[in-house]
């Protein structure tokens, strides 16, 4: 008989993240009240899409910060669900420590912790088996000891799994697995979290990693969301995932390159007409400003984020230009300096297309050299 189910992934909530890079107390709020709307929003959408259950594979707070308060209101959005399942592990932020929510808090019926004491669950209604494998410290480098799953053809088996894959390369491995290992186990699915890029590659063989669902830095830009995954097993297994987009806001490192600004207004307008590109009244921006400069221009970036404090939600300036020469005057002194740009200008004259930005590097890098003492061929 053909057994179909469908459900929400999803990982690497961490509610209560402190977000002090920000800063501000009020940003570092603010981001935290989007977390909650994250997880609001994929609530709904178990409920909007009619999904059987919800996988949590980790993460799912910041054991450090978070508040009691918060676990209630996590408790509460469960309760939505009514008798669908919540299906949890713990993850490196999260883990099944002594004084672990997952312990000590009451969560509702409906709410199933998978840890190493208890790392499985079975519904009968569904005919779905669950087996966690999760975290027990904050940081793992081997799997947890449990008792092993049982996995059986006549019903859906999924397996949540916190941790790093070894094919995922990392100095600082976390619960690492192999490959190979998981998918001998013969689960139908594999609920991966850890890492907060979504990760769909191997699908083919039952794996997603979703990502986190809300982006919390920098190194974490483009979508983010969670995913809608189909099973369906009768004499053969179906597989069907959906990744839905869930963050309320986006990350964002732009260059910008200011060589050919003479003044501060001339600055602050190529500025703003970066910024509307980007939504900046609720990304979060990074901006690093390269060029060479006039000589007599120079950047104050306490001035810049003063001035687009009040058009950005938050948005920092990074000073990463360099100083420009006057070339003309320099080719006439009867010095080093001149003598070496006189000589670099008759070869970038006399160069063709593809040689002469080679040769425009190696003359400022060379008066970088002359006047600053150092050179940064970082570029």
């Amino acid at each position: 008989m053909e057994k179909r189910v469908s459900f929400i992934h999803c990982a690497d909530i961490h509610l209560d993240a402190p977000f002090s890079v920000l800063g501000k107390e009020n940003l570092s709020a603010e981001r935290r009240k989007d977390l909650k709307r994250t997880f609001e929003k994929i609530i709904e959408l178990v409920l909007e899409k009619n999904a059987d259950f919800l996988l949590v594979a980790g993460d799912l707070y910041e054991h450090r910060y978070v508040t009691r308060s918060t676990i209630t209101w996590v408790n509460e959005q469960f309760k939505k669900l009514g008798r669908k399942p919540v299906i949890i592990i713990p993850g490196n932020h999260d883990p099944y420590v002594r004084n672990s929510w997952y312990r000590s808090y009451r969560w509702n019926d409906n709410v199933h912790i998978l840890t190493s004491e208890n790392p499985d669950y079975f519904d009968e209604n569904l005919n779905v088996y669950f087996y966690g494998i999760g975290f027990d410290a904050f940081h793992q480098e081997t799997l947890p000891v449990q008792k092993p799953p049982e996995v059986l053809p006549d019903r859906i088996n999924i397996c949540l799994f916190h941790g790093t894959l070894k094919m995922q390369f990392t100095e600082d491995p976390y619960n690492p697995a192999e490959l190979d290992y998981l998918t001998g186990l013969g689960f139908d699915y594999y609920a991966v979290g850890h890492f907060h890029t979504k990760d769909e590659g191997l699908f083919g063989k039952g794996i997603i990693n979703p990502g986190s669902p809300e982006p919390l830095g920098f190194d974490e830009k483009g979508e983010h969301g969670v995913y809608l995954v189909e099973l369906t097993k009768g004499d053969t297994l179906k597989r069907q995932c959906t990744f839905i987009r869930t963050q309320q806001r986006a990350y964002y490192e732009l260059d910008i390159d200011i060589g050919d600004v003479e003044s501060t207004d001339m600055l602050t307008e190529k500025i703003s007409n970066t910024l509307c590109r980007y939504d900046s009244r609720k990304n979060i921006l990074r901006i690093n400003l390269t060029g060479r400069l006039n000589q007599d221009f120079h950047v104050d970036v306490g001035f810049l984020e003063r001035r687009f404090e009040i058009d950005c939600f938050s948005v920092w300036f990074t000073d990463n230009t360099k100083p420009g020469y006057d070339l003309e005057a320099l080719s006439k002194e009867k010095t080093l300096a001149g003598v070496f740009v006189k000589k670099m200008k008759e070869r970038i004259d006399n160069a063709d297309e593809k040689e002469k930005p080679v040769l425009e590097k190696a003359l400022y890098f060379g008066l970088e050299a002359l006047f600053e003492g150092s050179l940064n061929i970082s570029e």
